[in-house]
């Protein structure tokens, strides 16, 4: 019997490419930041979307708008994606299974990640990906980054689709926690961004060993 998702969205780094992104310098550099603009951040979580997240949800408080937040907090995290960008590799099997869902099973293909549209679209032509999405919905897209929902529901928004539609295939807690925010089912590739003891705890709906597991879905 064939699956009920006609909708795949995909994180990026970790899933469809190999993580290469510095997490620490990130959030280092994104509370320094933060600290030039007023924000009290000493004793916040030293995670980049949280950081980006949370003072996002502040500004209005502290007179801020917060689209110039954004753009202080993204401008730091565009170098790190050119630097990750750099190194980045697709997995080996993304390259048959992306275009044999797209064509044969006539899956709609999208794309929800924290990285930036100028790294993400500048990649996609060396990593082969190029023209396999319907959507791609970014950083620069939303106000709140994943462990928000807020870019899941976006590209179902502009997909015309179902939540019992899509299915969310990611690799991190970050997308485990995105998806239930958006109230759709979550696969999880194992080898990218957490460990495989932390993704067992976070419960997804489809634990995986390979990228290549998402065709069982379809068998």
């Amino acid at each position: 019997m064939k699956t009920q998702f006609q909708v795949l969205l995909f994180d990026f780094e970790g899933t469809l490419v190999d993580f290469q992104w510095n997490l620490q310098d990130a959030a280092r550099d994104a509370k320094n930041e933060l600290r030039n603009l007023g924000f009290d951040s000493a004793s916040w979580e030293d995670n980049y979307a949280i950081l980006r997240n949370r003072a996002v949800e502040l500004a209005p408080q502290r007179g801020m708008d917060r689209r110039v937040v954004m753009e202080r907090i993204d401008a730091i995290y565009d170098r790190y994606d050119q630097d990750a960008a750099s190194r980045w590799s697709a997995f080996p099997d993304v390259h048959p299974v992306l275009p044999h869902l797209k064509r044969e099973q006539h899956i709609k293909l999208g794309v929800v990640s924290n990285i930036g549209r100028r790294a993400i679209e500048s990649a996609f032509p060396r990593l082969g990906l190029a023209n396999l999405f319907d959507i791609i919905i970014t950083r620069n897209d939303v106000e709140l980054l994943k462990p928000n929902g807020a870019g899941i529901n976006l590209a179902l928004e502009k997909l015309g689709a179902q939540k019992s539609d899509a299915l969310f295939v990611g690799d991190s807690v970050t997308d485990v926690l995105g998806a239930r925010d958006a109230g759709v089912p979550v696969a999880i590739i194992q080898g990218g961004e957490s460990a495989r003891a932390i993704l067992v705890a976070a419960q997804p709906d489809y634990l995986w060993k390979s990228f290549a597991e998402i065709e069982t879905l379809y068998q």
